[in-house]
């Protein structure tokens, strides 16, 4: 592990939590249950004084997109390390996108199923379950193609395909 890995690993992360927290806003607007609910009830498991439903909240707003981005960073460092560790991994796009989406769906199941319920009882069952589902799963796959397009060694030094073509 070293700086370079944990800075990609990082940026890339926050990249993913972009993504999935702009598929999470809009399609939760979108379906009634309101544009301002994710970053609500991130907020509600650290501070129960944050809505768990739809209204504007300033603070809210400021803590989830804290911690949510933080948590984006986190995963997308240990997600780099992963990939850098097993470095077959990072032999084409496509399989490191769908590694990337395999990684989003079990932070999603261990998030869903235990993690968020154990803190907050309250919130967790109010963030409709296929949209966090299909967020986390987004979340990887932007994390995975953000992490190839911003790795400079990955242009330079190709891992080789095992057939001899190019990865």
């Amino acid at each position: 592990m070293n700086k370079e890995t944990l800075t990609r690993g990082a940026l890339a992360g926050l990249g993913g939590g972009a993504v999935m927290a702009m598929w999470s806003m809009t399609v939760l607007w979108l379906t009634g249950t309101g544009f301002w609910s994710p970053l609500n009830l991130i907020a509600h498991t650290v501070w129960r004084g944050a809505p768990l439903g739809a209204a504007f909240s300033g603070g809210a707003l400021v803590l989830g997109l804290v911690i949510h981005m933080m948590m984006s960073m986190v995963l997308g460092v240990v997600f780099a390390v992963a990939v850098r560790t097993v470095g077959r991994l990072a032999a084409s796009t496509a399989t490191l996108t769908i590694t990337g989406m395999m990684f989003g769906l079990a932070v999603w199941a261990v998030m869903q199923h235990g993690i968020w319920p154990a803190l907050d009882p309250a919130a967790a069952p109010k963030f409709t379950p296929w949209v966090f589902a299909l967020g986390h799963l987004m979340f990887g796959a932007a994390t995975a193609l953000l992490l190839t397009r911003t790795s400079p060694a990955r242009h330079r030094h190709p891992v080789p395909h095992p057939h001899g073509t190019p990865a």
